[in-house]
């Protein structure tokens, strides 16, 4: 049997116990949603979002983009007021990044041109590339510098950035990102990874630091912080691994399950153990306590990773301005 411990840990003075009313609504000049293509039924056209990033067109294992993205069709008010980005997505590869990036390559200026043809039924683009050679910052620069050059004017140009809460030896510049583009999106979660120890995905108090951080690196009017709809539960025993004759043998002796064979002779066995997880998640009180904090930092522009996956009373929590 399973057992589950569900813990969720809201930090710093923002937080409101479990029978306080929510603060009332929280209004944004600008809210951002991410929306998976093919989860377009997630969206019921009545939400305050002011732009929608339809993820994703990928680039494949050359640098190029091969499909043709249309746009969703929106439900709605959200269909007359939303704008719609296509984000530009890769796979995590710091090598593939390195030939997408530099200029001397022709893989950079194909990839510039397949943007600029995928961006025509769009308002805006946003570059996801996340696994970028910290050597390679200068080459990213440059890359969104060329990208702006050859995007329509009227185009909005974002990028997603990792969160942080000091200056690091990194491709992510804040500064000089938000020098070239119009909009610099602060992946404000994963603060706690499923590699890593469990923890809350984004604490308040963590968040703070990140939008401190931001603000002092990110004009205003160009940042929008990112927050989490999602958990994720982490499991203290993992027993999918490779065994050692000998190791196979005291894990039988341990539990003594029934031996069986296949046809050809191949030995095996099966047994029930107890897991233990920890999940850390995001619920209405957690996210209102974030929005007021960026309200009250200041900050112009929030987004959510991702429709669908949090709670449907948020929207009602939400304005905007």
């Amino acid at each position: 049997m399973k057992r589950f411990f569900l813990i969720l840990m809201v930090f710093g003075g923002w937080c409101y116990g479990e029978d306080s009313p929510l603060p009332t609504k929280v209004s944004f000049e600008e809210t951002w949603g991410y929306l998976y293509k093919g989860e377009e039924s997630f969206l019921n056209g009545t939400e305050p979002l002011t732009d929608i990033c339809y993820f994703s067109a990928q680039l494949n294992d050359i640098g190029r983009l091969e499909e043709t993205m249309a746009p969703p069709t929106l439900p709605g008010r959200l269909g007359q007021q939303a704008r719609l980005h296509l984000v530009i997505s890769a796979p995590a590869s710091k090598t593939l990044m390195y030939f997408c990036l530099h200029k001397d390559l022709q893989t950079r200026t194909d990839l510039l041109k397949d943007i600029v043809r995928l961006s025509d039924a769009f308002q805006g683009v946003q570059i996801d590339f996340e696994s970028i050679r910290p050597e390679d910052s200068s080459a990213f620069l440059s890359f969104l510098s060329g990208l702006r050059g050859q995007l329509n004017r009227q185009k909005i140009l974002s990028v997603a950035v990792p969160a942080r809460t000091t200056l690091k030896y990194d491709a992510f510049s804040y500064g000089g990102i938000a020098a070239i583009v119009d909009k610099v999106i602060v992946m404000a979660y994963d603060e706690h990874w499923r590699t890593g120890p469990p923890g809350p995905i984004a604490s308040t108090q963590w968040c703070e630091k990140v939008g401190r951080f931001a603000i002092t690196h990110i004009p205003a009017q160009k940042l929008v912080m990112g927050l989490p709809l999602y958990g994720r539960v982490w499991q203290k025993e993992d027993i999918a691994r490779a065994l050692k004759y000998p190791e196979t043998l005291q894990l039988w002796e341990r539990n003594r399950p029934l031996l069986k064979r296949l046809h050809d002779g191949t030995p095996f066995f099966s047994f029930k153990q107890q897991i233990n997880a920890i999940v850390y998640y995001e619920d209405l009180r957690s996210l209102t306590n974030k929005l007021s904090l960026y309200h009250q930092m200041g900050i112009q522009g929030v987004g959510f990773w991702r429709i669908g996956q949090g709670p449907a009373a948020l929207w009602e929590q939400l304005g905007v301005e």
